[in-house]
């Protein structure tokens, strides 16, 4: 499948899977004025944000132009993270609602080192796609823990995804560099409380498997082994449960997190 590259304007939230202990109703409450201008869905402003929360100048946001594997080997660099921007539709909204029953049903295993959070901040979500591909591989890419995305992982340590989330609207460095990375994007940036029409996410690895990291569901999603590596498991589960399940729209585009080598 071939993807348009389309860079779309929107913009994601963050920590590690356990119970609730605020309600979220009172979050809810609480961030319901709250909104962030969204970021545009392309690489070089994903990395714009990145770079100015403490991403290395080894490592970028690059554009994954289909599913097909020979469209996946342009991808050069060790993959990290793999983010999507797809249409909100009806046919999502449902399928969505059926993997919550399902999950709940039956269960699934979460990894303890997996960083996630919920989203509560309106039209963040493509910051918290970002947050979420960062916050998740800081060692990987050796960012450093006085970094804007170093402390807001510490100061976040031990709470659950909702107070995590919530917390979220207090990162000062993390806004500034979200809205400053917004106003340079290739089309005017909207309104901070414009509606947005499609929604962000993240792909990581963690123990082997794939996670889906997206801050408006009710918890990360393991999708299984990431066979074949992270990219490839990531565009396979992206194609099935996402393409496949919405086959009226064509508004996906990929992107992936990459560390290149010094000869790359």
């Amino acid at each position: 499948i071939l993807l348009s590259v389309k860079h779309h304007p929107h913009a994601l939230i963050l920590h590690k899977a356990s119970h609730a202990s605020m309600d979220e109703a009172d979050i809810k409450a609480k961030m319901r004025l709250v909104h962030w201008v969204p970021l545009e869905s392309n690489p070089e402003m994903l990395t714009s944000f990145a770079r100015k929360v403490g991403l290395p100048g080894n490592a970028e946001f690059v554009d994954v132009f289909g599913t097909d594997p020979d469209l996946l080997a342009m991808v050069e660099g060790q993959c990290l993270a793999v983010t999507l921007l797809f249409g909100s539709s009806e046919a999502a909204s449902q399928a969505k609602k059926e993997q919550q029953v399902a999950i709940e049903k039956a269960g699934q295993k979460l990894s303890p080192d997996l960083i996630y959070l919920k989203q509560y901040v309106g039209n963040a979500c493509g910051t918290i796609a970002c947050i979420h591909s960062l916050a998740n591989n800081l060692h990987a890419l050796s960012i450093a823990e006085n970094s804007p995305i170093g402390e807001f992982a510490k100061a976040t340590e031990g709470m659950t995804p909702q107070e995590a989330g919530a917390k979220l609207v207090d990162a000062t460095q993390l806004h500034e560099a979200s809205e400053e990375s917004a106003a340079g994007g290739q089309t005017e940036a909207p309104e901070a409380t414009a509606h947005t029409d499609a929604h962000f996410i993240a792909f990581v690895e963690k123990d082997g498997d794939l996670y889906e990291l997206d801050g408006g569901k009710a918890f990360p999603i393991n999708h299984g082994a990431a066979e074949g590596g992270l990219l490839a498991a990531a565009a396979q589960t992206i194609k099935t449960n996402f393409m496949e399940k919405d086959p009226d729209s064509i508004q996906f585009n990929m992107m992936a997190l990459v560390k290149r080598t010094e000869e790359q």
